[in-house]
């Protein structure tokens, strides 16, 4: 149901903003892969080296998905004599510096991961009380993005604590690095994530136990669609929710329809979150390119007004989801939430768009004509609508 914005929330919404860093990484969400899904923790330096290449060539990266993010496994069991993680030297030989180089290279930017406790998630060395030390090591080997978990021990200091701890040392060693909270389980880093970071998780993960290789379902996505939900006013420029990664062509157990990864890359976009891929892409269907590189709905994503949108409206049948764009016009996504395939209405006046509007259908890259308050579209069990609306005279 569509709910008002209550004016003291808005406020502190403004209040808060304030605080944000002056300066943000990157104004617009974050573009890029991430090893977890494809590889779990069984990364080396040979398919790193081949992802690159494969994002070259396949065009992702002219796209502007430029990040490669080394998740939990990139690291030796121990650090070295001098208290430093390093990469593991049998699936790493040359080196993370090495590694960097190839990907800068080629256009793109590396990102690195570690938690906050004593050990990562995975079991290897995590930050905890080599703050500062890590943050150094991270900038000499050229990184440019730290995802940052929250596992292992921390002798009873807060993860917000931890987590403003390596935020202070990767500011001060002079190099810029895009910085990640990823603490799954709290409900609340939106409420000061911008003060540290520029992305923060907004709940758990979009694939749980995935070491399992659990179903994998729109369900999945679809919950933690939900995680954004009230969270808009606090994202933007530079400072951004995440709902986790995109399971578009998630590569084991996959059992959603092509409509159902459509619809979650349409709302992914619609609500400004980063689009980090999941899948192998060194090994992609036409299918999936077509979804991946679909130039018109990354542009709702990257919108320079860098204002996420919102829903407006959700109901047994439907969800329809606004995002305000640069030029005056609106991304619309309207989500058929039925297992059936039906003809779902938009009226304008929810969402404050008076009589007549332009549509252009972004998937099938279509201009639909003019509209005069309703527009109707038929769209298939957990798949989207997604159109780009301006008020016509």
């Amino acid at each position: 149901m569509r709910k008002p914005i209550i004016a003291l929330a808005f406020i502190a919404t403004i209040a808060f903003a304030a605080k944000a860093q002056d300066k943000p990484i990157t104004t617009t969400p974050p573009m890029g892969w991430m090893s977890w899904f494809p590889f779990i923790d069984k990364i080396n330096e040979k398919k790193i080296m081949e992802v690159a290449d494969a994002m070259v060539k396949s065009g992702l990266r002219d796209a502007g998905y430029k990040l490669l993010q080394l998740d939990d496994g990139w690291m030796a069991a121990t650090r070295d004599k001098e208290g430093r993680q390093y990469a593991d030297t049998s699936r790493f030989p040359h080196g993370m510096k090495y590694l960097a180089d190839y990907l800068h290279a080629r256009g793109l930017k590396i990102g690195i991961y570690s938690s906050n406790g004593t050990q990562t998630c995975a079991g290897y060395p995590g930050s905890y009380n080599h703050e500062e030390l890590d943050a150094k090591t991270y900038a000499a080997w050229g990184i440019d993005y730290l995802k940052y978990d929250a596992c292992g021990e921390k002798e009873n200091h807060t993860d917000r604590e931890l987590h403003t701890r390596m935020s202070k040392a990767l500011r001060a060693i002079g190099r810029p690095i895009m910085f990640e909270i990823c603490i799954f389980s709290s409900g609340d880093t939106h409420l000061w994530g911008a003060e540290i970071a520029d992305m923060w998780r907004t709940g758990g993960d979009i694939v749980k136990f995935i070491e399992r290789t659990p179903e994998v379902t729109y369900k999945n996505w679809y919950e933690n669609l939900g995680q954004v939900v009230g969270k808009e006013n606090y994202a933007g420029n530079g400072h951004w929710n995440d709902p986790d990664n995109l399971i578009v062509d998630y590569p084991r157990n996959n059992k959603q329809t092509y409509e159902e990864q459509k619809a979650q890359f349409s709302l992914w976009s619609v609500v400004s979150a980063p689009l980090i891929l999941g899948n192998d892409v060194r090994n992609m269907f036409d299918a999936t390119k077509q979804i991946l590189l679909n130039k018109e709905i990354i542009a709702v994503d990257q919108d320079k007004a860098t204002k996420p949108g919102s829903r407006v409206i959700s109901d047994d049948q439907k969800e329809v989801w606004v995002k305000q764009l640069n030029d005056g016009s609106k991304a619309v996504v309207i989500f058929n939430k039925q297992d059936t395939e039906a003809t779902l209405s938009l009226n304008f006046k929810d969402i404050n768009v008076a009589k007549k509007a332009k549509i252009r259908d972004l998937w099938s890259h279509s201009d639909k004509g003019t509209f005069t308050d309703t527009y109707s579209a038929k769209i298939a069990p957990h798949g989207v609508n997604m159109i780009k609306l301006i008020a016509a005279k």
